[in-house]
């Protein structure tokens, strides 16, 4: 009897000893509460950013933050939480650029990232990460540190080489950084076949009206003649690239500037002539971005007025039912992509197009009106709109949105 209580002490020891000395001990705690608790400890922030529907996200919750290796190491050197990405951890991930998942971000205490690693890590890959991250920290090389100097080394080509690179590792967009290099550099040739390949492997982060577009303009028939028939195909492209990256930069950072640029370089593009409605779109944004109400209005009447005129509600239901039935006989196969499109289908395309059209510009119009004329003309955009789709949930929200202002308005 003696024996086997000794027995059961032992074992209840060990699987004890193990229940606690394994695995990443999370915090129940929120990121703000993370950050104090970070600064009273001197240690750094660690944030697994996951989503409910990420298969390896599950992986290394199941195979690899319960290691007691892993475990040993984050609990003694980080404070450990995680965060839903698109639940309660929403504005984190996107203050420290995550956009896909799994993403593990290392912040200090005062919420500057030092190190960042996006996609699944086994275990001797989480060990390394949490070696580096700390590492990150005492060589002066982490993000933050980086970003702190950035400003005042725009001119030395070898710390702006090394920003660059952390940047892309990180996932985040050095444009600005990349623009500094190209200026300051003395390492390659503009002219040289290894310019024309930094250029093509860098092409995500190029702007118009910058350095990146004057080499290319400038050396673009050189390239060409050094060019393999792949790399010809990008060298035609890149222009058109970097004017693309402009305009979803000048959305990112909500820059009229940029948008400006964007709209200037894009009419030059082969085939811009041919899409007025896409350059009144980009003129719309623009007007936004630059916060010019009268001309918003105005562009936005317009454009309204251009769309509902040009096809009668019955020529947009017989398109619509043809083009469902066409993609039901012809393309669709039953699976959670083809049950989907096909349910949008059923919808109306153009019924669609034009609803998500009345809603984006209603919205923005909204932030400009200021008369009883203008609420009544957000109105009968919405009142066309559910003739088109009756009863639909973001034309109601709208028509609530325009008589909540109005009331607000008039009182």
């Amino acid at each position: 009897m003696n024996k086997l209580k000794t027995i059961l002490v032992v074992l209840a020891m060990f699987f004890g000893g193990q229940l606690f000395a394994e695995g990443i001990d999370f915090k129940q705690i929120t990121f703000e509460e993370a950050l104090t608790q970070a600064q009273q400890e001197n240690k750094l922030v660690f944030i697994d950013f996951y989503t409910e529907w990420c298969g390896p996200c599950k992986m290394m919750a199941n195979n690899v933050f319960p290691n007691e290796r892993v475990g040993n190491l984050y609990n003694r050197e980080f404070i450990n939480i995680q965060l839903d990405a698109e639940k309660e951890g929403k504005e984190a991930a996107r203050k420290y650029g995550v956009n896909a998942y799994p993403t593990t971000v290392f912040i200090n205490g005062k919420g500057e990232m030092v190190y960042k690693k996006v996609g699944y890590r086994d275990i001797p890959d989480a060990i390394t990460m949490g070696k580096e991250a700390i590492a990150a920290v005492s060589n002066g090389y982490s993000m933050a540190d980086l970003k702190a100097e950035y400003e005042g080394k725009k001119n030395d080509e070898r710390f702006l080489k090394l920003y660059i690179a952390k940047m892309i590792e990180y996932r985040e967009e050095p444009y600005d950084a990349i623009e500094a290099w190209l200026k300051v550099q003395t390492e390659i040739k503009e002219n040289d076949v290894d310019m024309m390949e930094y250029l093509f492997d860098h092409r995500k982060f190029l702007l118009i009206d910058g350095k990146a577009e004057e080499i290319l303009k400038t050396n673009y028939n050189e390239y060409f003649d050094i060019a393999t028939r792949a790399e010809e195909k990008t060298l035609e492209s890149l222009q058109a690239t970097m004017v693309y990256n402009t305009r979803q930069l000048a959305y990112k950072t909500r820059d009229a500037r940029l948008m400006r640029a964007f709209i200037t370089s894009w009419k030059e593009l082969p085939g811009s002539a041919e899409k007025a409605d896409e350059l009144k779109g980009y003129e719309l944004n623009y007007c936004f971005l630059a916060n010019d109400g009268e001309a918003y209005k105005q562009l936005a009447t317009a454009y309204m007025d251009s769309m509902m005129g040009a096809k009668t509600l019955e020529q947009i239901r017989t398109e619509d039912q043809a083009a469902y039935d066409d993609y039901k006989a012809t393309k669709y196969a039953p699976s959670i992509m083809g049950n989907l499109t096909l349910e949008k289908m059923a919808e109306g395309v153009e019924a669609t197009a034009q609803k998500d059209a009345i809603v984006k510009i209603g919205s923005k119009f909204l932030k400009f009106t200021e008369n009883k004329k203008e609420y009544k003309q957000v109105l009968s955009w919405i009142e066309y709109g559910d003739q088109l789709m009756p009863g639909n949930s973001d034309l109601q929200k709208l028509r609530a949105d325009v008589i909540r202002k109005k009331e607000n308005t008039e009182n």
